[in-house]
C-alpha cells in the first residue's frame, strides 16, 4: 500500500532546467573558458553538484572555484528563472487531502529548496526534506530515499519515488521503493528508461495520483 511520496525537485516539483544549465554554463565559462554543451549538463541533473562537475569538466582542481561561481549565478537568478510546473501544485494538494505523506528528496542545499519551495507556494504541502547535506552519499545512492522514507515513518515499500532522472530511478529502486519516472522533463527519455528502468512513467503530475491509487486499489483486490 502506497502510503508517501518522495519527490526530486529541479524538474519534477520546479522548472529549474534553464536555471541549472545558465548556472553551470556561468561557471565554467568563468572558471575554465569552456561551455559544456546543454545536453551534457542536463544528463548530469540530479546529481550532487560536485559530482556533476567532475563529470562535466574533468578538473578537479578547480572545484571549489566552480562550485562557488555556480552558486553566485544561481542565487542572483534563482527567482527570475525558476518555474512552475503545470498540475504540480494542484497534485500536492490533492494527495495532502488524501492523507498522502510528501517528502522532497534532493540534491540542493536547504536555503535554495526551501527559496524554490517558497517560490512556487509549495511548503505547504512538504511533510519532510532530504537534501545533500544529510547524507554521506547522494542519489543515485538509496541512502538519501531511505532517509526521505525514515522521516516519513514509512518503510521503503510504502513508498513510491518520483523523478525525472535515472538517479532518481536509481536510488529508489536501490531503496526498495515503486519508482515512477515523468516525462515532463528535459532528460531524455531513453536515457531514463534505459538507465533508471523506472517500474512506472507517468505523462503529467496528475497522473501520478491515479496512478497511486490503481496501485492501492490492486494490492486491496489480491
Amino acid at each position: 500500500m502506497i502510503k508517501g511520496i518522495l519527490f526530486d525537485f529541479d524538474g519534477t516539483l520546479a522548472n529549474t532546467i534553464d536555471l541549472i544549465v545558465a548556472s553551470f554554463e556561468y561557471s565554467c565559462q568563468k572558471v575554465l573558458g569552456l561551455k559544456p554543451a546543454r545536453k551534457n549538463i542536463i544528463n548530469t541533473i540530479g546529481l550532487p553538484l560536485v559530482d556533476a562537475f567532475i563529470v562535466l569538466t574533468n578538473a578537479p582542481d578547480k572545484l571549489e572555484k566552480l562550485r562557488a561561481a555556480y552558486s553566485l549565478f544561481n542565487r542572483e537568478h534563482h527567482d527570475l528563472m525558476i518555474e512552475p510546473i503545470p498540475g504540480v501544485k494542484a497534485l500536492l494538494a490533492n494527495l495532502k487531502k488524501r492523507g498522502f505523506k510528501i517528502a522532497v528528496v534532493t540534491s540542493k542545499k536547504p536555503p535554495m529548496l526551501q527559496r524554490g519551495l517558497e517560490c512556487l507556494e509549495l511548503s505547504q504541502y512538504i511533510d519532510a526534506q532530504v537534501t545533500v547535506l544529510d547524507t554521506e552519499f547522494g542519489k543515485p545512492h538509496p541512502a538519501p530515499v531511505l532517509l526521505g522514507c525514515q522521516r516519513l515513518g514509512l518503510k521503503p515499500q510504502e513508498c513510491i519515488c518520483v523523478g525525472d532522472s535515472p538517479y532518481d530511478m536509481q536510488s529508489g529502486r536501490a531503496a526498495g521503493t515503486v519508482t515512477a519516472a515523468v516525462k515532463y522533463t528535459a532528460f531524455a527519455l531513453d536515457k531514463v528508461l534505459l538507465e533508471g528502468v523506472p517500474d512506472f512513467v507517468i505523462d503529467e503530475p496528475e497522473a501520478l495520483l491515479n496512478l497511486i491509487e490503481h496501485l492501492n486499489r490492486t494490492e486491496e483486490d489480491d
